[in-house]
């Protein structure tokens, strides 16, 4: 009983975290968000819940993966999202930002479903939609570059890093039951589309 309880909070955790719209944008077109220097870097996917949010589900999806899945994963996802940050400081913003972000973090919430197997390959071939996250910071870039970039980056991969273990739990709780996590997490993140 202890343990379903536990599952049961954890689950509930997690969709109360996800389902909290208005704490979720992290790119409000607002000069609230003035991105330069280390600190800003590091911060920012801590702070902006779309981000964590996406970021800890990316890494969740590698959890239960062979080693080589995982590193092809961290490299697929680092390349996405250096390359994003280049595009957005290179060509500036686009309308469907926003919507990018959450369907990337819709995505890995649903497929956390699947079994490890095939979670591996989709989480590298996946590892596309990061490249939405890079991209929104890139457009908000101002102050220095290689700090914001080196901090971003770092704790982007710190992260995904810490979503290794909430994957290990998800993939304890039997498919059925995680199918209706992951489609809980998913509607909860919809309603950040609004």
């Amino acid at each position: 009983m202890k343990h379903l309880t536990r599952k049961a909070s954890t689950a509930a955790l997690t969709l109360a975290t996800v389902a909290l719209p208005a704490a979720a944008i992290a790119h409000t077109g607002e000069g609230a968000h003035v991105h330069g220097g280390l600190m800003a870097g590091l911060t920012h996917p801590v702070t902006g819940m779309d981000h964590l949010v996406a970021l800890v589900l990316f890494g969740a999806l590698l959890a239960g993966t062979t080693l080589k899945e995982k590193q092809l994963g961290f490299a697929a996802a680092g390349i996405s999202l250096a390359a994003g940050f280049a595009g957005g400081i290179a060509l500036g913003g686009h309308v469907a930002m926003e919507a990018l972000i959450t369907g990337s973090a819709l995505l890995f919430a649903a497929a956390l479903a699947f079994p490890a197997s095939v979670r591996g390959k989709a989480a590298c071939a996946v590892a596309i939609l990061l490249g939405a996250h890079g991209w929104a910071h890139g457009v908000e870039m101002t102050g220095s570059l290689a700090g914001f970039g080196a901090g971003f980056l770092a704790s982007s991969v710190l992260l995904m890093l810490a979503g290794l273990p909430l994957g290990q739990q998800i993939q304890k709780i039997a498919p059925a039951l995680r199918a209706i996590l992951a489609a809980g997490a998913a509607l909860g993140l919809m309603l950040l589309a609004g």
